[in-house]
């Protein structure tokens, strides 16, 4: 925790430089990367162009979270296409958004993580960020994540997961801080499997 809080102070000395130069992107994209290789360099290519044709300034910050496959070299190639895209290399399982969260310049931060088989969906994205303007955070929950950077960042520095587990504690220390959120949706219930009769005859 305490490098994370070292580099968010560089952060944000280089952060008030390039704000002089006019270059602070608005919109901080975080990309949690875990064996994606035959989507995620497609999802990311459509949603660079879906952001520039909104006028927006971003960056993409794309983690390895205990992927093994090729897809964070596939991103590194797409760089010379997006240079908005960076690759900040690999983080410890379930660690991806805390990390590049550290290194996030954008008043807004998206969570996406690209392991969940579903790219961003643009028209859902569009309204998420008005609704920001009135809360601290937006959940749509299987999709994406959108918080203010600043108001959350104790949050977005605390919690770690995957999938539905990272929603899931976002949203109870979000709440437990008193923060504003919007939540989208349902989260899928927890399949009990082979306890499920274990389960059945213990409530009778």
């Amino acid at each position: 925790m305490a490098r994370a809080f070292a580099t968010i102070i560089r952060r944000m000395v280089a952060r008030m430089r390039e704000r002089q130069r006019g270059r602070v992107p608005r919109l901080s994209v975080i990309v949690a990367v875990r064996d994606d290789e035959d989507s995620v360099g497609r999802d990311v290519r459509a949603l660079a162009g879906h952001l520039r044709k909104r006028g927006l300034t971003f960056e993409i910050l794309a983690v390895g979270d205990g992927s093994y496959d090729t897809s964070l070299t596939l991103l590194r190639f797409l760089h010379a296409e997006i240079p908005e895209l960076s690759v900040l290399g690999l983080a410890r399982s379930g660690r991806a958004f805390r990390r590049a969260t550290a290194h996030a310049l954008g008043d807004a931060v998206l969570l996406w993580d690209a392991d969940r088989g579903a790219a961003v969906p643009h028209a859902i994205l569009g309204w998420a960020l008005s609704r920001l303007t009135r809360r601290d955070a937006v959940v749509v929950r299987g999709r994406f994540l959108l918080a203010h950077r600043r108001r959350c960042l104790p949050v977005l520095l605390g919690t770690t997961g995957h999938g539905d587990d990272y929603e899931a504690r976002f949203e109870r220390r979000a709440e437990s801080l008193g923060l504003d959120l919007e939540i989208v949706g349902r989260r899928p219930a927890r399949r009990l499997g082979l306890l499920a009769p274990v389960l059945r005859i213990l409530s009778v």
